[in-house]
């Protein structure tokens, strides 16, 4: 089939582009033709018998993927530590070369929603209602797991108790109970409880509508962790699904208005913490005015008080000296001294 020419310039040819179907169409001047039709064939048979190694155009089938328990555990500890997607942990431990959508990274994604996700589902709906702490070694306990700070209740300081006290009153709030009641899922309770209890433990002094809008702002830090939870499953089906135009492009606009969703929900966060920190600075500044004003006059009164005291010393001093003075007075020897006269000349 071929001469021998052909062959010199397929071996020349094979150097530069080892592809049977380039080598096929350049030798016989074809662009029609491939490495199936009869031509290519004859470009494999040579090539063979030359022991050299050609590609083709045709993908080699990939083996089934069997994970080692090593591969397991570094899945499940890079998914759960970081969330990284399917894609990056099947490149973390195939190598770079895994594309989209390949054998490793579907092994690795189907190995990720069978054994690790779906071993720990969340509880469909709560089993009973919400119980507020009523003993204080309870709520030092909840502000202690929402805070980290370690109170202890033997050390307690006046204005701690204090504290604790107004925030037992808050967690038995009939909205703060209704709110905690309306979520379904107990990590989203318990979620809402701490981000409040974060928040409030330490202002006894708020205000009922500064208790509300408090309430505000938990809702919506959960709020931003459940479109935060969308956007990862968002980007990891974008990812995996980066070869199909029509849904990556319906995927980008899901996950623009996810995101617009998401920087709103931020953006309320914000708002809602500027309002309360400057409503509550200016309520304790305009305190510590009345405070200070209360001072001075307790400091004005302190010192008419010593004005007077001083008054009251110097009197009594004066009176002593006149008495004393009156008393010498009387004294007849004293004034026979004073002019001169002496018991001799009496005599």
């Amino acid at each position: 089939m071929l001469n021998e020419e052909q062959k010199k310039q397929i071996l020349i040819l094979f150097d530069k582009n080892p592809n049977v179907s380039d080598l096929t169409k350049m030798v016989f001047d074809d662009d029609s033709l491939d490495g199936r039709s009869k031509e290519g064939r004859a470009v494999i048979d040579f090539l063979a018998k030359e022991g050299l190694n050609y590609r083709t155009i045709k993908h080699e089938k990939v083996d089934d993927i069997e994970l080692t328990k090593a591969q397991k555990q570094k899945i499940k500890e890079e998914y759960e530590k970081t969330g990284a997607s399917s894609l990056a942990i099947a490149r973390s431990i195939f190598g770079d070369k895994v594309k989209k959508l390949s054998k490793e990274q579907r092994v690795v994604h189907e190995y990720i929603i069978s054994e690790i996700e779906a071993p720990k589902p969340e509880p469909v709906e709560a089993t009973s209602n919400y119980t507020a702490p009523q003993a204080i070694s309870r709520i030092i306990k909840k502000i202690n797991d929402s805070t980290g700070i370690g109170l202890e209740e033997d050390k307690l300081s006046r204005s701690l108790q204090i504290c604790c006290d107004k925030l037992r009153i808050n967690l038995n709030n009939s909205r703060f109970l209704a709110i905690v009641n309306n979520y379904s899922k107990p990590r989203d309770r318990e979620l809402f409880e701490q981000e409040f209890i974060r928040l409030t433990w330490d202002k006894p002094d708020l205000t009922a509508d500064e208790i509300n809008l408090y309430m505000n702002v938990a809702k919506e830090i959960i709020n931003l962790e459940l479109i935060t939870g969308h956007l990862q499953k968002l980007n990891d089906m974008f990812e995996s699904a980066e070869d199909q135009d029509e849904m990556t492009v319906r995927l980008a606009e899901i996950i623009k208005a996810k995101s617009a969703e998401y920087h709103q929900c931020e953006s309320r966060i914000e708002n809602l913490t500027k309002k309360l920190q400057g409503d509550r600075g200016a309520r304790l500044a305009n305190k510590q005015k009345e405070t200070a004003s209360f001072l001075s006059i307790v400091q004005l009164f302190q010192e008419e008080e010593e004005r007077k005291n001083m008054v009251r010393i110097a009197e009594m001093q004066k009176e002593l000296i006149r008495e004393e003075a009156k008393r010498i007075e009387d004294m007849s020897s004293w004034k026979a001294r004073v002019l001169g006269i002496g018991m001799e000349d009496v005599v």
